[in-house]
């Protein structure tokens, strides 16, 4: 779909974890961060690194729009819905496939409070998954 560049915008929510399965490991389930079927911590050796889903799908043609936000402080809240205004704009121009990845906090199967699962997204996803717009095609004058 992305590669094809459907107008489609794929909203992609990143805590790390499948949380809605019991806390089992995601793609982007961080080095060392423990979950159900991963008790001991992932380790790149068996499970792999954690995937970086906004980079990989920038560098397809079919992509129009990739970013990643986070919703752990009022700014960035403003920031993602600032994002996803534009990638749903991307779509209803018919420009093409649009992905926003939102980082957001998990704080039962993180297993710490929602104060301390906001802190987390601040010192260890952002600076493993930054923040920022990874491709964006302009609209063209012509619509």
């Amino acid at each position: 779909t992305a590669n094809r560049g459907e107008n489609i915008t794929v909203i992609f929510v990143n805590n790390t974890v499948f949380g809605m399965t019991g806390g089992q490991m995601a793609p982007t389930t961080m080095l060392g961060q423990e979950t159900t079927t991963t008790p001991l911590g992932r380790s790149y050796i068996g499970d792999g690194y954690p995937l970086k889903m906004s980079e990989m799908l920038a560098t397809l043609e079919g992509c129009s729009f990739v970013a990643r936000v986070a919703v752990n402080s009022p700014a960035n809240v403003r920031k993602a819905r600032k994002a996803l205004f534009k990638a749903f704009e991307v779509q209803v121009n018919n420009m093409g496939f649009s992905f926003v990845e939102v980082l957001s906090a998990c704080p039962t199967n993180w297993k710490m409070s929602p104060q301390d699962a906001l802190k987390r997204i601040k010192d260890e996803l952002i600076p493993y998954f930054p923040l920022k717009i990874f491709k964006e095609k302009t609209i063209p004058d012509t619509l």
